[in-house]
């Protein structure tokens, strides 16, 4: 009888010491589960407390399975700042239930708080490409989630701002004091200036190599025409002395061709690229420097010769497919043989009146602010604000990928100098602040070419609407007085060096990211970046990760929807310094 009551005692406390390793486990599994759920909830300190306690719950679940069942679970807001998560859950003993047959009650808590000192200023620099049709919900739910807790963190001392970008940013129509409206801009106009249109014979009208006479009209639809006689001295294709060749202006500023349009085909806010170094730096625009004011982006009538994707928006009745001057009688005229060229770069289908059709949606939009995505939204602490800014985006076809826009822009909003001014003054001992850039892009940056193959052909290939490489690389000749000349479009001191094609302009466009990556950190700006759905090791991932701040903890991969969420999450612990204290 004694040996058989050892026995049982014996199987008993087997039985409690494999009982006891199971409730280690769970505990274990629970506690983890309580302190990301308290992390959770002071995440979501700007929801209800049903809400938070909902998010913070469903964390919790998510994370200990089927191991138990019947959990009571609490949060609780702490009087000094921070949430309690509790938990308790009965366990089921085994053989330990010899001894004393009672279930076991596992309890954890868990205290979290963000503890980051205000004033933080962030703004998120978003790829709204075409890419993304099918994940911007995805986009949008991730940064209102992180831009409301960032917000929630301490009143009116945090405040968020938005860039979305595609090919370009739009800085809004409200901003147009900081545009070239002048025609100063190197870049201004100068895929227009100095086009070869045709030719008319010389038998009359001409004088010391210039052109004249009726034949010869100095305007068409107010812009000026140039006739220039052929000439020995004038370059390869331009030397026959029985023609007098015609030449669009020598100046053409993008600001007045929008003047000449319809009110449905005004300028939407978009901008092109300063010249460097004012691509890369956030200098304010200034009349004293023409090259500091942007120029507004203005999509290129294709002129029909285009299929898909287009952008005809200009009518064939209109934009003179066989006369690029509409002019008539005698001496006949003989239009450029690449009459493309003279459809699609024709300053002159831009006239006043000329009937246009224009479409502003974001997937199937044609007209001059093609591809034009939504404004931007400078430093606000008003979260119905940002919320709003972040619902409105929508992805827009007819551009590309350009980070180093969104990047630019986004330091442009945080900076506290001109254009915008709304950032906290730099290492300012009296109110120290915490600048944070979060850049987010779906794939490499691009440098588009037009889809005419006949356009393409003649210019080696180069993407006219390109914001990267078109200006200084498309040639054009410089026509003064009677002599003409080969030039780049682009003076040297302004051009983008380097570039011959569009694998050439991603290069330099990449090189120019990097030194504005470093720029911007060197300021102390803290950058975080997200890839979404890209190659891991490629180049669009490797530029990212050498663009954040270097600490291995400032670049996020994500390949879904609920990735892309725990990638946000977790930038929004790492700004606000989330941490568990209990």
């Amino acid at each position: 009888m004694m040996w058989g009551l050892m026995g049982t005692v014996l199987i008993g406390l087997v039985g409690m010491s494999v009982d006891f390793t199971r409730a280690q486990a769970i505990r274990t599994a629970m506690q983890n589960a309580a302190d990301g759920a308290a992390l959770v909830a002071e995440r979501s300190a700007n929801l209800s407390m049903a809400a938070r306690t909902e998010a913070a719950r469903a964390f919790f679940d998510a994370e200990v399975g089927d191991m138990i069942s019947n959990v009571s679970f609490s949060v609780e807001e702490l009087p000094d700042g921070g949430h309690r998560v509790e938990a308790r859950a009965p366990m089921p003993v085994s053989l330990a239930g010899i001894i004393k047959d009672n279930d076991w009650i596992i309890g954890v808590e868990a205290e979290a708080e963000a503890s980051a000192s205000p004033p933080i200023e962030v703004v998120l620099a978003l790829d709204n490409t075409g890419s993304m049709s099918n994940d911007m919900d995805a986009l949008r739910d991730g940064a209102e989630d992180l831009a409301s807790f960032l917000l929630g963190l301490d009143g009116d001392t945090v405040s968020v701002g938005l860039v979305p970008f595609v090919a370009q940013v739009n800085i809004g129509t409200g901003n147009s004091a900081w545009l070239d409206t002048t025609g100063t801009n190197p870049y201004n106009g100068a895929m227009l200036e100095g086009r070869y249109l045709g030719y008319r014979a010389t038998s009359t009208g001409t004088s010391s190599g210039v052109c004249t006479g009726s034949a010869y009209p100095t305007t068409y639809g107010g812009f000026e025409v140039r006739w220039i006689k052929g000439s020995a001295s004038n370059p390869s294709g331009y030397t026959n002395t029985s023609r007098c060749y015609a030449f669009s202006p020598a100046s053409v500023n993008m600001w007045s061709l929008y003047s000449n349009l319809p009110s449905n085909a005004q300028w939407g806010g978009c901008v092109e690229m300063r010249p460097p170094p004012y691509d890369i730096t956030d200098d304010a625009p200034s009349a004293a420097t023409p090259a500091t004011r942007w120029v507004p982006f203005f999509s290129l009538d294709d002129g029909g010769d285009v299929s898909s994707p287009a952008n005809n928006w200009i009518t064939s009745s209109t934009y003179d497919t066989t006369n690029p001057l509409a002019l008539s009688g005698s001496p006949s005229w003989t239009a450029n043989s690449a009459t493309h060229v003279v459809r699609t770069l024709s300053v002159y289908k831009y006239r006043a009146g000329v009937p246009v059709s224009v479409n502003t949606s974001n997937t199937s939009g044609v007209g001059p602010n093609r591809g034009c995505p939504t404004p931007i939204q400078p430093l606000t602490t008003s979260r119905t604000t940002v919320v709003n800014a972040i619902q409105n985006m929508v992805h827009w076809n007819g551009g590309g990928t350009n980070q180093i826009e969104g990047l630019a822009w986004a330091w442009r909003v945080i900076s506290p100098g001109a254009p915008f001014t709304q950032g906290r003054p730099y290492n300012d001992p009296n109110d120290p602040v915490r600048k944070v850039i979060v850049l987010f892009t779906d794939g490499d940056n691009t440098s588009l070419n037009n889809n005419n193959s006949a356009l393409a052909s003649d210019y080696a290939g180069l993407g006219y609407r390109s914001l990267y490489s078109t200006y200084q690389n498309a040639q054009v000749p410089t026509v003064s007085g009677s002599t003409v000349t080969w030039n780049p479009a682009i003076a040297s001191t302004w051009q983008r060096s380097g570039i011959s094609g569009s694998s050439s302009a991603v290069n330099y466009i990449n090189a120019r990211q990097l030194a504005l990556c470093e720029t911007i950190r060197n300021l102390g700006i803290e950058i975080y970046a997200i890839g979404y759905d890209i190659t891991a090791g490629g180049t669009a991932e490797q530029l990212l990760e050498d663009c954040v701040t270097q600490d291995g903890e400032h670049y996020f991969s994500a390949d879904n929807a609920q990735e892309l969420q725990d990638a946000f999450d977790a930038i929004g612990t790492g700004i606000g310094q989330l941490r568990i204290t209990n």
